[in-house]
C-alpha cells in the first residue's frame, strides 16, 4: 500500500470547500484510492498547528501519483487553491511490507 497525507494549516471552513470534498472521492476511484481519515488532528508533539489532516490509501505509488496528476484531481486542486487562497501540504509514504 501507499499513503497520501494531506495537511492544512488554514482556517477555511469545510462548508466553503464543499465542492472539493464532495468530488474528491470520485477522482480517487480509477486509482483504487480510499479515504482512511479526515479530521482535525490531536497534536501529541511538535509545533505545527494543522487544522485538518486527511490520509488516503492507494494500492501502489504509481496509483497515488496517477491520482494526484490526473486531470480530474488537478481541476479540483485548482478550484481548492483558488477558494482557499492557501496551500496545503501533500506528501506520500509507502506502507510497510506485510
Amino acid at each position: 500500500m501507499h499513503y497520501v497525507l494531506i495537511t492544512r494549516t488554514d482556517h477555511t471552513p469545510d462548508a466553503a470547500l464543499g465542492h472539493y470534498l464532495a468530488n474528491v472521492g470520485a477522482t480517487m476511484e480509477p486509482y483504487q484510492g480510499r479515504l482512511l481519515a479526515f479530521d482535525t488532528p490531536a497534536r501529541l508533539e511538535g509545533e505545527t498547528a494543522y487544522t485538518k489532516t486527511a490520509i488516503l490509501e492507494f494500492p501502489t505509488a504509481a496509483d497515488a501519483d496517477g491520482w494526484y496528476h490526473s486531470p480530474a484531481y488537478q481541476a479540483l486542486a485548482t478550484w481548492r487553491i483558488t477558494t482557499m487562497g492557501h496551500p496545503v501540504t501533500i506528501t506520500t509514504v509507502p506502507g510497510l511490507p506485510t
